[in-house]
């Protein structure tokens, strides 16, 4: 079993696209989608437990705008726990355009997130949770969900890699999909409903061991 990822005195930065952001411009700033049911959920589920919690998904963000703001919003903040989802922009952008973005291939997108995970390992931070995209399309099987699984992958490897916990978004999206169809999801595929948000919210609670 997973020992709780969390301990009383911990900061915990949620970095991430426009799924971790949720509209966190309204206060307290922690959106209205995963990030704040987490932290609803660990208020219920441990009220002693004393963690702040930080929201900076930004919505479009590719693993190259997470390096272009790495400084600032996440190793200024100094997280002891850094929980990572990013990877569908890297590959959507391949599909669809969007603000003169370019598509990361996937040997790109691997060396983009070992570099932020090797700045923030020398900032000092040791505890990460690294999310995997889901899915971009309401179909399980399509171009982009099927690329999309690589990048998926590359989490599962760069977790074992740098000794993360791996939060498997991605297989309890299809999962739900396909054992609860009648629920919708996602908005579009890819944006999370607030099934969707709950959804993931258990799934990182149940991988860090806080449920």
């Amino acid at each position: 079993m997973q020992q709780p990822v969390l301990k009383s005195g911990d900061r915990l930065l949620f970095q991430g696209d426009s799924i971790t952001d949720a509209g966190r411009d309204t206060p307290p700033g922690l959106g209205i989608g995963y990030v704040a049911m987490i932290r609803g959920m660990l208020s219920r589920l441990h009220p002693d437990l004393d963690v702040e919690i930080v929201n900076r998904g930004v919505g479009g963000d590719r693993t190259p705008e997470l390096l272009t703001r790495w400084q600032t919003d996440c190793l200024d903040i100094h997280p002891s726990v850094l929980s990572i989802m990013i990877g569908v922009n890297d590959v959507w952008r391949k599909f669809r355009a969007w603000n003169g973005q370019l598509y990361i291939p996937l040997a790109d997108f691997r060396n983009n997130y070992i570099r932020l995970l090797e700045q923030a390992q020398a900032a000092g931070i040791k505890r990460f949770v690294l999310v995997s995209p889901a899915t971009i399309t309401r179909e399980d099987r399509s171009p982009e969900n099927d690329l999309l699984g690589e990048y998926a992958a590359v989490t599962v490897e760069l977790a074992r890699q740098f000794d993360a916990i791996y939060v498997p978004a991605r297989e309890a999206m299809l999962k739900a999909r396909g054992n609860q169809p009648q629920v919708v999801w996602t908005t579009d595929g890819c944006h999370p409903t607030t099934a969707g948000h709950a959804l993931l919210a258990t799934t990182w609670l149940q991988a860090t061991g806080m449920l």
